[in-house]
């Protein structure tokens, strides 16, 4: 019983640590940061962290009455989610950038801006991450919406997916040697397998969300 309660919160940890992914930050983070000393860097990567919780919280817990205001059902916003993921997945799959942040990445210009952009939105916490936020939260962990309890939870894990996007950046010297330029691009990619699945899984749901008679359809055909 407990098991089977836990584990959807699990895979929401996952899910949005995949989506996030700190390490994916690690080459602009060391790019745009060269020119900094010690104290500047690590003031950078507090502010990508606090950017990227901050932003987790708004569309956690704002993100659905947007929605409601805008007259857009979640069958539809999971479907172009999901859509939007998958992308984001076959992006971090194949290796490719968009040309806006590369330049950016390469223009290092001493300054602990690019914490906040690029670096926390849209690397980070981008639009991926904000439609994955939306979804848990308006469907709950169990599919059934989200209580307070729920929503506790799921600003516990924001908190954490925060902490552990500012260790990674802290760590990203480290990092960067233990694993290199390779160990970071196989993570990436492996990352962008999960991030299509789970893409996948979002758009399926939307689906069903919004042509019930599938459900029907398979249920007569089985």
């Amino acid at each position: 019983m407990l098991e089977s309660a836990i584990i959807p919160f699990v895979k929401i940890a996952v899910a949005l640590f995949v989506l996030v992914n700190p390490l994916e930050g690690i080459p602009i983070f060391m790019a745009r940061g060269r020119g900094l000393d010690a104290a500047a860097r690590l003031a950078a990567a507090r502010t990508a962290a606090i950017s990227v919780t901050v932003i987790m919280l708004v569309a956690l817990f704002l993100g659905r009455f947007i929605l409601a205001g805008l007259g857009i059902s979640i069958g539809a916003f999971m479907v172009s989610g999901g859509l939007l993921i998958f992308l984001i997945g076959v992006r971090m799959v194949f290796g490719t950038q968009d040309a806006t942040r590369a330049a950016a990445a390469a223009s290092g210009d001493g300054s602990e801006s690019f914490a906040i952009v690029p670096l926390a939105i849209p690397l980070l916490a981008g639009p991926g991450v904000i439609s994955g936020m939306i979804v848990y939260a308006t469907k709950g962990p169990y599919g059934t919406g989200s209580t307070p309890a729920d929503y506790l939870i799921l600003s516990g894990i924001v908190a954490v997916v925060g902490v552990a996007t500012w260790l990674a950046l802290r760590a990203a010297d480290p990092l960067r040697r233990a694993l290199g330029d390779t160990g970071i691009d196989v993570s990436t990619r492996v990352s962008g397998l999960i991030v299509t699945a789970i893409a996948v899984e979002m758009a399926y749901t939307g689906l069903l969300s919004l042509f019930p008679q599938l459900v029907v359809g398979a249920a007569a055909g089985g």
